[in-house]
């Protein structure tokens, strides 16, 4: 079955930047014991993505979103340049939908 996605074409950089934010993300929901399995299942697929392009899901897609705005907003508070933040989050925002085949 296919169903449309964002593709994201990822490097490194861009990945580890996602599983860091993603992280954050996932720890802030345990503490406060909310639904935690979205952040958790991307941030174990994320890490063990062989090929560099992401296919995310509508509700990924919002996780992924939320995740950087919460770290760039840190390394604001903390005086720090959030200039990689901004074009991962450029590169994620202008995503085009594609189609993609479940395996």
């Amino acid at each position: 079955m296919t169903e449309k996605r964002r593709c994201v074409k990822m490097d490194e950089i861009m990945k580890n930047m996602l599983i860091h934010s993603l992280l954050e993300v996932f720890r802030e929901e345990k503490a406060k014991d909310l639904p935690k399995e979205v952040s958790g299942n991307l941030i174990l697929r994320i890490a063990e993505q062989k090929e560099m392009k992401l296919f995310l899901t509508d509700a990924e897609y919002q996780k992924v979103i939320e995740a950087l705005n919460k770290l760039r907003d840190s390394f604001i508070h903390a005086g720090r340049y959030p200039d990689g933040i901004d074009s991962v989050m450029i590169k994620i925002i202008r995503a085009k939908y594609k189609r993609y085949a479940e395996r």
